[in-house]
């Protein structure tokens, strides 16, 4: 298999997963439409690695080897088909190693509360804007939040049945009484305060901005008890993400 066939081996498997991605792949300049295939790939790549394998003796070594990959990055020894294409910009990769496995060291992540879940991910968060900033441009402070938010609407629908119940905060577990089991309020108390803590203003680049108009819009289908499928909607997220930084 070629290069170019194991990146779109990977890339499909993103887009399969958030078909919204491929409007956006269409919009974007043609100089970022690589590394944004690549980056959203990897990002879902990391979350899967340190968030839902629950077996830690799997967890580990995988999150090991991910940070390893990070650090090569830096000195443009990449192995991966998704981190040799981004290697070539100059990003803080290895940056994101560290808060990486110190996540991977804790899942799953118990928290009080939501703003307490959101501050323990801000330095794996934080590190992930950095780099967005240095391939698409720009910055924003709320970034980190934005993508915080991104990692926890990924965990749903299925994780709250899962071994970290999608990382949801003790208060609305006690709230709920659902230690053991999921209901339909806490799902959607939930999905309440993942909007309240998505930022309303914009994000620093087109693409963290698509993102965020876009894991808004799906936080509210899932609210409202509607299938997540592809609509024209989506197009129009990724157009006004688009056209505000041109």
């Amino acid at each position: 298999m070629s290069d170019t066939d194991s990146l779109r081996s990977f890339t499909a498997k993103w887009q399969a997963l958030w078909p919204e991605q491929m409007v956006l792949q269409v919009l974007l300049p043609a100089s970022q439409k690589l590394q944004a295939a690549a980056w959203a790939a990897l990002f879902c790549e990391l979350q899967e690695c340190v968030f839902s394998i629950e077996q830690e003796a799997v967890r580990g070594p995988k999150s090991l080897w991910w940070a390893d990959e990070l650090q090569r990055m830096s000195h443009g020894q990449a192995r991966h088909p998704l981190t040799m294409p981004l290697q070539e910009h100059a990003a803080p990769f290895a940056a994101i190693a560290e808060p990486m496995l110190a996540l991977a060291t804790r899942v799953p992540l118990r928290s009080g509360s939501s703003a307490l879940l959101m501050q323990q991910l801000q330095p794996y968060t934080g590190a992930v804007a950095a780099c967005e900033s240095a391939l698409f441009g720009g910055a924003a402070e709320t970034d980190a939040a934005v993508i915080g938010v991104h990692l926890l609407m990924m965990r749903l629908p299925g994780g709250l049945q899962a071994f970290d119940r999608a990382m949801v905060p003790m208060h609305l577990l006690a709230r709920h009484q659902a230690l053991n089991a999921a209901t339909e309020a806490l799902r959607e108390d939930w999905l309440s305060e993942l909007l309240a803590l998505l930022p309303e203003g914009n994000a620093g680049n087109p693409y963290r901005e698509a993102q965020r108009r876009f894991v808004r819009r799906r936080l509210r289908t899932m609210r409202a008890g509607n299938p997540t499928s592809l609509t024209p909607a989506y197009a129009w997220d990724a157009w006004r993400a688009v056209r505000q930084f041109r």
